[in-house]
């Protein structure tokens, strides 16, 4: 009777820790759906031959573009390209469990050159639909104004898509699902239409894991834009990264650069600008101390991209209220804003004669006792001379201090911190000595 106690016992210690150990193996029920490309994505002088393999499961395929489903070309063997192709494929098994849509892109003949490449499949209709296509005026459109309102191409709407980045030596460096949109003001009436590349879990990573910029930028990114050149567009089409990079050594938060070669569906697209996007994520990227979720950011002139304008507004009132010629002022506005960085940002924009800096203004603080104000410098494409040969004899301190400017370029509220500031001396004199210097 004590044996059969002791052995009783003995099963009922071990029996859940067996169970546990059994359930913590992976079932068939619970693996993922495999997926196999036999030749990886990348450059090839001569045609290719590629096989597709999912053990337990059917494959299905595009090579236009389209997001592969159940509806598309069933694959049965092997696939020639003799032409550069983007290959998208995924898996379903008998249960309806799904792979993750992959895509590789085969180059074919392809010239190299020292820029890096950034491939995207998506479906041809999200862009070429001639009622709804992204690139495509469609059928809203009211053509007789120049900015084509109701065109597609103003649309904010996100598509999937495969995306690859291809370094300069030909390695992918980042493979996946991505979302898709156009970006940008009125260069979107341009044929290039600058796009966004956004990472999202629903579509795969939540992150762009790769150093774009080098070794010394970020080594993820939540958004990338492939940037058009903005207004310099047909013009040195960097403009924008020629005068950022001007200031490399000064603080103010900027957009990093890197050339591309954009293919789309296998289809050359030209060279792009690859650039961050200003955002909350930009910001936390450049400054890691700080939370994307816990900052204010303003863009404009008080338009609230995330937080609140609370703070900034009281800021205005007590500048309108109170002038800077007297040092405690000055030294209260010193704790609200980080005045270092707005003279900089200034003294940037006047020196780079940008005569649109009124219409592009980013400024954040991060939410923290003593958060102060810091602005973004980007966008600075109508910079140094971009329409006339004349345009050196523009006085841009007297453009961006102007008192009674229009509402565009610079409207007075464009020009009312740097002009309230110049009421100080002690500002006026370091002004003025930073720009000499």
């Amino acid at each position: 009777m004590k044996k059969a106690t002791f052995f009783i016992l003995l099963l009922l210690l071990f029996n859940p820790l067996w169970a546990q150990k059994k359930s913590a193996e992976p079932s068939e029920e619970t693996l993922p759906v495999e997926l196999n490309f036999s030749l990886e994505g990348g450059f090839y002088p001569d045609e290719v031959v590629v096989e597709l393999s999912a053990p337990g499961a059917t494959a299905y395929f595009t090579i236009d573009g389209s997001t592969p489903s159940r509806n598309s070309q069933r694959y049965k063997r092997a696939l020639h390209f003799k032409q550069t192709t983007v290959l998208r494929a995924v898996a379903y098994r008998s249960d309806g469990r799904e792979s993750p849509v992959l895509g590789h892109t085969y180059f074919i003949g392809e010239p190299r050159t020292d820029f890096a490449v950034v491939s995207i499949g998506i479906s041809p209709n999200v862009l070429f639909h001639p009622r709804s296509g992204l690139f495509m005026l469609g059928n809203n459109v009211v053509d007789t104004l120049w900015k084509k309102p109701g065109a597609n191409f103003w649309s904010r709407s996100e598509f999937p898509a495969s995306v690859e980045f291809f370094e300069t030596d030909g390695r992918c460096a980042y493979r996946n699902q991505s979302g898709f949109r156009l970006f940008g003001g009125m260069s979107r009436l341009f044929p290039q239409k600058s796009i966004a590349i956004v990472a999202r879990s629903r579509y795969g990573d939540s992150r762009i894991r790769h150093k774009v910029f080098g070794k010394g930028g970020l080594n993820k990114f939540k958004f990338l834009v492939l940037r058009n050149s903005g207004s310099d567009f047909g013009k040195t089409h960097f403009r924008d990264a020629l005068m950022t990079g001007l200031v490399d050594e000064w603080d103010i938060d900027k957009q990093d650069y890197r050339p591309v070669h954009v293919y789309i569906n296998g289809q050359y697209w030209g060279i792009y600008n690859i650039r961050e996007k200003v955002n909350r994520f930009f910001i936390a990227g450049h400054h890691p101390e700080v939370d994307n979720d816990s900052i204010d950011l303003i863009e404009h002139r008080y338009t609230r991209k995330r937080g609140s304008t609370r703070h900034y507004l009281n800021l205005l009132s007590f500048l309108e209220k109170n002038s800077l010629a007297n040092p405690a002022n000055y030294a209260y506005v010193q704790t609200q804003m980080d005045v270092q960085n707005f003279m900089d940002y200034q003294i940037a924009q006047i020196y780079f004669d940008n005569q649109d800096a009124g219409g592009n203004i980013k400024f954040w603080r991060p939410h923290k006792p003593g958060g102060r104000w810091r602005w973004i410098l980007y966008d600075t494409d109508w910079g140094f001379g971009l329409h006339g040969r004349d345009t050196y004899k523009h006085n841009s301190l007297a453009f961006h201090t102007n008192p009674d400017g229009p509402s565009w370029p610079n409207p007075p509220w464009s020009t009312f911190l740097l002009r309230k500031l110049l009421e100080n001396e002690e500002f006026e004199k370091a002004f003025v000595n930073r720009f000499a210097g």
